[in-house]
């Protein structure tokens, strides 16, 4: 790591310089901005401060000529989660242990474009968790940001401009956030978001498009094995964009591709790797301080994905950039579903790395048209 990357302060006027949501270019300078802020707020992980648990309200003022949007909480229905999660009792610890918190809570938005809620004569029922009509299609949107943002500002912007692109409502996970929340947290809130909409909320499975970017990919992917345990119906289609899923961060795209890219490569055996700050301490029987035993227990794949059985899992198309350090796992497991006679179509786009992909017209375009 550079000086230069660990002295980065990420302001306000550094980020208002930054290509928004769907731009048709990118200049080389935003790139390179791009990835010093990507840089610095990676590198800074177990120090960043908490700010509304990574959900972002003051600067969200979204107006109603966009679209409006309601958060809403739940609870998790008794006996939700299995209770057995082959091969790692390490994960099963942690997972059975949120189960003996009855009192938890879980966050969701429920967002409609402006154009979406006319048709329904700007009813309040757009904003409620129940489907407008039978067989209405909604999307399940998880927002990336490292696992330490689920729900902010320019989020915000991005699933309203989707909700209009579709014509179709969007409810998106307020997952809970590091450094406060390790693993499993996040992807328990995500998994029970998803079964409140197939249980307590009426939609069916299959008229649900899961959407998903960079971190919230991982989390898509763990929520649906979880959901697929549990023997419930999977969503539709499944849309990942830029998937984060190997934190072992074992592919060679990761060192292939590090100087072109948004994401730093930070190894796990450091204190603030990624890795180590979202899957937090392990039991103490495990030997954590042992490099081998945390590599042993973020390969399971409610960890990394990447190394999960994606026999069933919901068509797919999977996009990344040919400059991202996560170009290899992406292709890897689209391979991996194909292997199992599912269907996923992988879009690379060359010479284009994490953030642009994320936030480029041609990108969202491409979104939109696999999710209708």
């Amino acid at each position: 790591m550079s000086q230069k990357e660990e002295t980065v302060i990420i302001s306000k006027e550094m980020l208002s310089k930054l290509p928004g949501v769907g731009d048709e270019e990118v200049s080389a300078e935003e790139r390179e901005l791009a990835k010093q802020v990507g840089h610095a707020f990676f590198t800074s992980l177990g120090s960043i401060p908490i700010t509304q648990n990574g959900h972002e309200e003051e600067d969200a003022r979204i107006p109603e000529s966009v679209g409006k949007y309601r958060v809403f909480s739940h609870s998790m229905p008794a006996g939700q989660l299995p209770h057995k999660i082959n091969g790692s009792p390490e994960t099963e610890s942690k997972l059975n242990s949120l189960l003996d918190q009855k009192d938890l809570e879980h966050s969701m938005v429920v967002a409609c474009a402006a154009s979406v809620s006319a048709k329904f004569n700007d009813s309040e029922a757009v904003l409620a968790d129940k489907p407008l009509f039978d067989g209405e299609r909604v999307v399940y949107f998880l927002s990336g940001g490292g696992f330490a943002s689920s729900d902010t500002a320019l989020s915000k912007w991005y699933y309203l401009r989707m909700s209009k692109e579709l014509g179709m409502r969007v409810f998106v996970s307020r997952y809970s956030v590091i450094p406060e929340h390790v693993f499993p947290r996040a992807l328990h809130d995500v998994y029970t978001s998803y079964c409140h909409l197939i249980q307590k909320s009426g939609f069916h499975a299959q008229n649900i498009a899961l959407v998903a970017n960079s971190a919230g990919c991982n989390l898509a992917l763990g929520a649906l094995q979880l959901a697929r345990m549990q023997g419930y119906s999977l969503p539709g289609c499944c849309v990942l964009i830029s998937p984060l899923l190997d934190l072992t961060m074992s592919r060679g795209s990761w060192k292939r591709n590090h100087d072109r890219c948004v994401l730093p490569l930070v190894p796990v055996s450091q204190e603030n790797s990624l890795a180590r700050v979202y899957y937090g301490p392990a039991p103490a029987a495990a030997g954590f301080s042992d490099d081998d035993e945390l590599l042993r227990q973020i390969s399971h794949p409610l960890v990394s994905p990447l190394f999960c059985n994606p026999a069933g899992l919901p068509p797919m198309q999977i996009q990344v950039g040919g400059d991202e350090v996560l170009l290899d796992e992406a292709t890897e497991f689209a391979h991996c579903v194909q292997r199992e006679n599912g269907s996923a179509e992988l879009v690379v786009y060359p010479q284009q790395n994490h953030y642009t992909v994320l936030r480029g017209k041609l990108q969202l375009d491409q979104v939109y048209g696999n999710t209708r």
